[in-house]
């Protein structure tokens, strides 16, 4: 299993590197057909992702065959191979920055305690 959580990581990376290098024309398609994520985004189809991915990473088509004869469905193999997100999503850091402080207008803390007078 330590193999196949290590070939969909490195999977993984290498389509956020696709859809960063080809933003444009993924938004563009993306326009007219999209799929919803558990993530609440949205991501290309599943067959355009099974076809960049294939083409980016040969080995997957040593996999593809016997999954696909397992499964046939493609937005399953989405899933299984760790794709069913929103790339964006994942791109700008999913939005979770950690926790944010909300600034008071016109009260500045001082920034070293007790070194207000010097």
């Amino acid at each position: 299993m330590a193999f196949f959580e290590n070939f969909t990581t490195a999977i993984r990376e290498k389509w956020l590197n696709y859809v960063q290098d080809n933003r444009a024309w993924l938004e563009l398609q993306m326009s007219n057909v999209s799929v919803r994520t558990p993530d609440g985004g949205r991501r290309p189809s599943s067959l355009l992702i099974l076809g960049v991915i294939n083409a980016i990473e040969p080995k997957l088509s040593n996999l593809m065959v016997p999954f696909y004869k397992l499964n046939s469905d493609e937005d399953a193999l989405v899933e299984v191979l760790g794709l069913n997100f929103d790339p964006e999503m994942a791109l700008d850091g999913n939005g979770d920055d950690g926790p944010t402080l909300d600034a008071s207008p016109g009260e500045e803390p001082p920034l070293l305690e007790g070194l207000e007078g010097l």
